[in-house]
Order: structure tokens, then sequence, then C-alpha cells
């Protein structure tokens, strides 16, 4: 019972080095070749070290044999600066208590390298284990009679010492290699999803720019070179298809590669200015516009066009979600050194799972929309310092609001 208590203990030591490893391989998800050799090499030499220090031989004047699974993680590992020098220290270890049989101690350890050599990627690394078992049985079985004991209780202590130090090896491999699979899974799913996520994109964007392509060359096979005053009123059209296919273009660039150029500008002139150039629009369309907009300066540091494309992106959608009796109303108040500008509408609103992916770039609820805007004026905000937010309540209302750093002059 002593010897089995023991050999749990033993087993407990060296496997706590190699859960802290795989802990930190599954922390850092993936490593490069690098950084996972030195962890490799960490974690075998700090098994070396416990077993060294911690592990107690369990049979009276026999070296305790843990100390040996810090090669076989070596080879495992197929770490040859950690082979080499576990087998040396194991040696030197050996040599302290069999004085007089050095050279049987350096020609065991040259076995366990012969054999991996020649075997190498023939059999798997169980077979090995327990090869190196057979043979590590029949050298503590030799040294065991060359020291002169001979008692039978010795020679079956050996015997157990052996078969457990094969039986919990193989549970350690096994955890391992379990370990490693659940990894290599996690990131296959991981990066599946990744390329789908990029073919998805690729699909919209393509579908998106295959409209106005197709449209442009309908128009031009319906191009008579002929008659030119009939031929003329498809060119508006052609370019306004061009135009929209350039705009998509240039806003799925922006998301990778922002650009702003800000200087000094006065945001509630700027949200005037919007708000004018939408006016008749908002009108025809028989939506009531009710703005609380400050007459006071508040300058900030901003790109102009760039505010102006979120500003009208945020307009044009609560357009698109207002019915009946539709009304905006646009807020703009400083407090503390930030300008909170709001714009609010009693259109359909937004059920909690869609408002939590507007960010996604290519997330739209729209028949015709691409998903660009909302994605593009979030990184807009963000690139001026400021936060937008969505607040939603489905059948109710939408409210966006902005959040920018103001400059006292």
């Amino acid at each position: 019972m002593n010897l089995f208590s023991g050999f749990i203990f033993d087993f407990i030591l060296i496997l706590f080095p190699i859960l802290v490893y795989l802990f930190y391989v599954a922390y850092r998800n993936t490593v490069d070749e690098r950084e996972s050799k030195l962890a490799d090499t960490i974690m075998i030499f700090s098994v070396l070290y416990i077993s060294l220090r911690c592990c107690r031989g369990l049979i009276d004047g026999l070296p305790m044999i843990m100390v040996n699974s810090a090669l076989i993680l070596s080879y495992v590992k197929r770490n040859y600066l950690a082979i080499i020098i576990t087998s040396l220290v194991i040696v030197i270890y050996n040599y302290l208590f069999y004085h007089d049989f050095l050279l049987i101690i350096i020609t065991e350890y040259l076995i366990y390298y012969v054999i991996y050599v020649f075997t190498y990627k023939k059999i798997s690394i169980n077979y090995f284990i327990v090869f190196f078992s057979i043979i590590k049985l029949f050298f503590m079985m030799l040294l065991v009679y060359l020291g002169g004991i001979y008692t039978f209780n010795s020679y079956i202590g050996v015997l157990l010492l052996c078969f457990a130090f094969c039986l919990l090896m193989l549970i350690i491999i096994y955890l391992m290699d379990e370990a490693n699979r659940i990894l290599k899974m996690h990131k296959s799913v991981k990066e599946s999803i990744e390329d789908k996520q990029v073919r998805t994109s690729l699909f919209r964007i393509t579908h998106e720019i295959k409209n106005p392509i197709a449209v442009c060359k309908g128009y031009l096979d319906m191009f008579d070179i002929e008659n030119l005053e009939y031929s003329k009123k498809y060119i508006p059209i052609m370019k306004e298809e061009i135009n929209k296919t350039l705009l998509l273009l240039e806003d799925f660039l922006s998301l990778n590669k922002l650009k702003l150029n800000k200087d000094l500008l006065d945001i509630n002139l700027l949200l005037e200015d919007v708000l004018d150039s939408y006016g008749l629009y908002l009108m025809e369309k028989r939506i009531k516009l009710v703005k609380n907009i400050s007459l006071d300066e508040v300058y900030i540091n901003g790109d102009y066009n760039r505010l102006m494309q979120v500003f009208v992106n945020i307009i044009k959608n609560s357009v698109e979600a207002l019915r009946e009796r539709g009304v905006i109303e646009v807020k703009s108040v400083v407090k503390g050194k930030k300008v909170y500008i709001s714009f609010k509408d009693n259109g359909k609103g937004m059920s909690k799972e869609i408002l939590d992916k507007i960010k996604e770039p290519f997330f739209t609820t729209k028949k015709n929309g691409n998903g660009l805007g909302v994605a593009l004026s979030f990184e807009i905000i963000d690139g001026h310092g400021g936060q937008l937010e969505y607040r939603s309540k489905e059948g109710e209302y939408t409210l966006a609001m902005i959040t920018l750093p103001i400059i006292n002059i």
C-alpha cells in the first residue's frame, strides 16, 4: 500500500508542471515555433527538477524510476537538447546508486536513444513508452542482481515499479494528446468561423457590385451610336450606378483604412447644414423634424465630410425605419468638455439581437442594404475620440447618441 500511495504522490508531482504547461498553451491558444520550443523545454526541466527534488525512491537502495518521466517527455516533444541534458543528469543520478556499473547505465540510455532514432515516425509514442519500460525493467533487474540484492521482494517491487511507471506515463501522454486535440479542434473551429465570415463578406461585396455593373452592361447593350439623342439618356443612369459602386468600395476600404482630415469646425453649424439639406426630403416623406440645437458655437477637431457622412447615415436609417406620422428629434447639448448629439425616431425600433449586431460589417436588415454604413459610422466617431451608442425598443423608438470632445477657444 505504501508503494502504491507513494507512486500516486510522485505521479501528482510530475503531473503538476505538465498541467501548468497545458494551461499556458491553452491560454495562448496558438504559439509560434520558437515560443513552443521554449515552453516545452521549461516544462521538461521543471519535471526533471521536481522529480529529483521531491519524489522518493520507493524501494530502499534503488533509484526512483519517476525521474525518467522527464526523458520520455523529451522524446515526446522531440527536443534533442532536452534529451541530451536529461539523459546526462539521469545517468549521473543513477551512478550515485551504482558506482561500479557506469558503463551499464550509459549503455541503457544509449539504447533508448538508438531505439528512438530508428523507430522515429515508424511507431507511436505509446509503443516507445512500452519498449522503454521493458528495457528499464531488464536493466533494473540486472543492476539489482549485480548489486547483490537477491530478495524476492526486490524483484517483485522492480516489476511493479516498471509496470506502474509505464501505465502512468501512458496516462500522462493520453492527457497531453487529448488537450492538444481539443486545442487543435478549437483552433480549427475558430479558423472555420473566420473563413466563413471572410467568404460571406466577399459574397456580399460581389453581390452588391454585380447589380450596378449589370445595369451598366444592360444600358451599354442598348446604346445605339446611330441614335445618340436617344442613347444619351442612359448616361446619367450609368454614372449613378458607377458612383454607387465606387461609394460601396470606398466604404469597404474605409473600414480597414480610415483616413480623417481633421480641422477646427463648429459641430452645431455642421449639424444645421445637414438638417437643412434634408429638410425638403423629410417634408416630402411627411416626416416631422424636431430640432433642439443650441445657437452657440461648439468647436471640435474633426473631419467635416466624415462627420456629415455619419449624420446622413443616421438620418437615412431613421427615415427607412419610420411609418406614418414619423418624427425625428435631433438634439445637441454641451456638458462639461463634451457635446452630446442625439437622433431619436419613433420608428419600428430594433430587437436586442439586432442591436447587438449592428456594429458588425455587412450586417443589415434592409433588403437592398450593404451593412457598411453603421459599422463605418462607429469607426469614424471612434477616430474622433468619441462614442456612438444605439438604444432601441422594438415597436417604439431608436436613439443614436454621439459623444464628441469639444475644444475651448
